[in-house]
């Protein structure tokens, strides 16, 4: 875990280094999160709904694409998590950007035998920048990893629908 997160710094601090420009921000919004089981008899479903908060640093690459890295507290019905995104942004119009990335999960509850609290999920999106400071987005993100650890024939994954609004500075 330790050098993942040394690695994703060192990546940012590289991309720091490259950028043409570096804006910080705050980010706020609707969660939505559902659960699957799938085992042997079928699958179960649930979805829940909840709240995100957070800050992210906007790197700007080129004219037409940055690097959004994200920390995100999420809430759903008093479960809580961290999330972190690390999108691509590809404007396709002046305001209009397409976001692509994989997306972290870090559970902030007590680890449960045969469970993972980490989430490794791909995200993608739509952005639309209001103003230069005010934005809106929406994603939605794919668990690629199975949360169950054990040895029986089951499943778990999570996906996440995020929808809010944004403040750069």
């Amino acid at each position: 875990m330790r050098k993942l997160l040394f690695i994703a710094t060192a990546v940012l601090f590289g991309l720091n280094v490259q950028a043409q420009s570096v804006d910080f921000g705050i980010t706020a919004g609707y969660l939505n999160g559902r659960a699957s089981v799938k085992f042997d008899e079928g699958t179960f479903s649930d979805s829940e709904s909840g709240f995100f908060i957070g800050a992210l640093v906007d790197i700007v690459l080129t004219e037409k694409t940055s690097i959004q890295p994200e920390l995100l507290y999420a809430n759903i019905d008093e479960s809580s998590a961290l999330m972190l995104p690390v999108m691509l942004k590809s404007y396709i119009t002046e305001k209009l950007n397409f976001q692509v990335g994989p997306q972290f999960v870090f559970s902030m509850e007590e680890s449960i035998e045969d469970f993972s609290n980490v989430e490794l999920g791909l995200a993608g999106g739509l952005g639309f920048d209001i103003t230069s400071n005010f934005f809106l987005q929406a994603r939605y993100s794919f668990q690629l990893n199975n949360s169950y650890t054990g040895n029986e024939d089951v499943k778990v994954r999570a996906n996440y629908l995020t929808a809010g609004v944004g403040y750069k500075f």
